[in-house]
């Protein structure tokens, strides 16, 4: 699929991995050009509060990658397990 191509351009800067192989994205959904992408962000950080401090910004990162090689489709990035929906943070 294109679109999983496009999405093996991502890398997890922490681990410097693409994040399909990675098993990050989880689910893809394509109609028309509008993209839904599901990522597993929740059930790969701990539930402690300084590990979920630390992670976001490679979060943020890795969202902001996936806005930027998607740019030509309406995208959506959810959370697989909280449904939560992530955009890209705007830069200051």
């Amino acid at each position: 699929m294109e679109i999983l191509e496009k999405l093996r351009r991502v890398k997890n800067p922490f681990t410097g991995q693409d994040i399909v192989s990675e098993g990050l994205v989880t689910k893809v959904i394509k109609e028309d050009n509008k993209v839904i992408i599901y990522v597993a962000f929740a059930r790969n950080t701990p539930r402690k509060p300084a590990a979920m401090a630390m992670v976001w910004p490679i979060q943020a990162k890795i969202v902001r990658e996936i806005v930027n090689v998607l740019k030509d489709y309406d995208i959506e990035i959810l959370d697989d397990l909280t449904l939560q929906r992530y955009y890209p943070v705007e830069e200051v």
